[in-house]
């Protein structure tokens, strides 16, 4: 059985994350500071936003399956409204990402 400490140092040792609904308004939205800090810590992240190519002086992508497969990313952090989680996490799951669960 996996200890629950294992676990999530696995977890967190994927690089790529891949982040949804960071804003244009990079003071409005709590997916900016988690976007920001993991950036600061040294993963690799990935704004994901419709509106914007842009965000946070890095390339934006309007959803998970535009960020090029060799980016590798290995999760997903989701900041949208509870009625868009279903359609992020469905093209998650289609294969488009490997995702870590623990």
């Amino acid at each position: 059985m996996t200890r629950i400490a294992d676990a999530a140092r696995d977890f967190v040792a994927g690089r790529g994350i891949a982040v949804t609904g960071v804003s244009r308004e990079p003071t409005s939205h709590g997916g900016n500071i988690v976007y920001a800090r993991l950036r600061e810590r040294g993963y690799d992240v990935f704004a994901v936003n419709p509106n914007a190519t842009t965000l946070e002086g890095d390339t934006a992508y309007p959803d998970l399956r535009s960020i090029p497969a060799e980016f590798g990313v290995d999760m997903v952090d989701i900041f949208r409204r509870s009625e868009a989680v279903p359609a992020i996490v469905d093209e998650a799951m289609a294969g488009l990402f490997r995702l870590r669960t623990i």
